[in-house]
């Protein structure tokens, strides 16, 4: 999970609202956002109240293609590229497949207690696309196809016109499909203009790695129970298990190779006080995330996190980025 990612969403939603003539300040407030959330917000509370947000933008305008508008998939700088990429990472969750030539890019965009409306959807895919065209260098670059697992509007065909292919609503999932040229042969080949690429020559994850997207999500409110990950999975508990050993592990050493690997991110950027980033991790108190970095890594956190102070010392900027 990547706290400064969250701190660009909120501040790049509410600029791009606020550009658009939007009264951003008191809509995200009606929608208890404000950028202190973009740090202290876990992924499935922060994704429950952009979903908010985005509900009431179409109440407040009246206009349910809203997202679409918002969010026109014309070309960015690079910065553009990356700042949204930024945008909307922290609260979608993704899985690529290939397929006879083609690349499916599927989207679940999660929440704990509210539905996520169809324009934040539509606003995500454009920015997908807008993304696709700037790393590649072209502005004609569309999807095969875009799926909705929606049902079809009104006006379906604004829809086809703003993607440039056929759009099919009443799907089993979102998707929005590629030509492999577009998705790879006419990206840049440099490390920093090949995101893309490299997402589409990727091998579809793991179950284990699906099971620890899901508990990077539900660690901020506690240590993760296999029964709920399970019933998130839509699975028993004993198909949990089972998948987990075919890949020869466990949900239990799952759960510490997430808070692990996700210590060792946060530590090294400095972004959260030990103490909050011990409750982010699932921990009770911060004694048992002592206990638990000393088992990881042979060291103490703050003796971790204070290798990383001089280097955000000469460049502050990383604290925000």
């Amino acid at each position: 999970m990547s706290y400064s990612s969250a701190l660009h969403l909120v501040r790049g939603v509410k600029s791009r609202l606020a550009n658009s003539g939007f009264e951003a300040e008191a809509l995200f407030k009606q929608a208890g956002l404000d950028e202190g959330d973009g740090l202290a917000c876990d992924a499935l509370s922060l994704s429950d109240k952009l979903s908010h947000l985005w509900e009431l933008l179409v109440e407040s305008s009246g206009d349910p293609l809203l997202g679409l508008k918002i969010s026109t998939p014309h070309r960015l700088g690079w910065l553009g590229v990356m700042g949204h990429i930024m945008l909307v990472s922290p609260t979608v969750q993704s899985t690529i497949e290939r397929c006879h030539g083609h690349t499916r890019v599927g989207m679940l965009l999660p929440g704990a207690q509210r539905v996520v409306p169809q324009q934040r959807y539509d606003f995500v895919w454009c920015v997908l696309l807008r993304t696709l065209r700037c790393a590649s260098g072209r502005d004609d670059a569309t999807p095969v196809l875009v799926e909705y697992a929606f049902p079809k509007p009104a006006n379906a065909q604004v829809y086809a016109d703003t993607f440039g292919c056929p759009v099919h609503f009443n799907m089993p999932h979102n998707v929005m499909e590629f030509a492999d040229t577009d998705m790879v042969m006419a990206l840049p080949q440099a490390a920093s203009g090949n995101v893309l690429a490299t997402l589409a020559r990727a091998e579809p994850p793991t179950f284990s790695a699906k099971v620890q997207a899901l508990l990077a999500c539900m660690l901020p409110k506690g240590p993760p129970l296999r029964d709920d990950v399970a019933a998130r999975m839509m699975m028993s508990e004993r198909t949990l298990q089972r998948r987990l050993a075919e890949e020869g592990t466990s949900f239990t050493t799952l759960v510490d190779d997430t808070r692990r690997e996700l210590a060792r991110q946060s530590l090294n950027s400095g972004e959260l006080s030990l103490k909050m980033l011990s409750f982010q991790l699932g921990f009770s108190e911060p004694s048992a995330f002592y206990r638990a970095c000393k088992r990881w890594f042979g060291r103490a956190p703050s003796d971790i996190a204070g290798d990383a102070a001089p280097l955000l010392t000469r460049h502050p900027h990383k604290l925000s980025a």
